[in-house]
C-alpha cells in the first residue's frame, strides 16, 4: 500500500495516513467488508469509526486517522484496514 504516514504535530496522539494517489472510496461498501472481517464500525455517513486499539477514523478521501501516538500499532492497523476494503488490490491495478 503506498500511502504516507504523518504526525499532524509533536505534542498529537494520532497518525494521518495519506493516499499517495487520489482515490475514493464507497464508504457502504468498505463498512459492510471491515464488518465482515469482525470491525467493530460506526458509519457515520461521512466516514467510518472503527473501534478498537487503536481507533480508527476512515475518510471517502481513503484517510485514515489513528489515534495513538505508537507509529509502528498506527502503521499495522492502517495496514489492515487497507487490506480489507481492497484498496491495496484496487490501486495496484490502476
Amino acid at each position: 500500500m503506498s500511502y504516507y504516514l504523518l504526525k499532524p504535530c509533536r505534542t498529537a496522539t494520532a497518525f494521518i495516513s495519506t493516499l499517495k494517489k487520489p482515490w475514493r472510496l464507497d464508504l457502504t461498501e468498505a463498512a459492510e467488508r471491515l464488518r465482515s472481517r469482525g470491525w467493530r464500525v460506526s458509519d457515520v455517513k461521512v466516514m467510518l469509526i472503527l473501534e478498537g486499539e487503536p481507533e480508527l477514523t476512515l475518510y471517502e478521501s481513503g484517510k485514515i486517522l489513528a489515534k495513538t501516538d505508537d507509529e509502528r500499532l498506527a502503521r499495522e492497523a492502517i495496514d489492515r484496514v487497507y487490506g480489507a476494503v481492497g484498496l491495496v488490490a484496487q490501486i495496484a491495478a490502476a
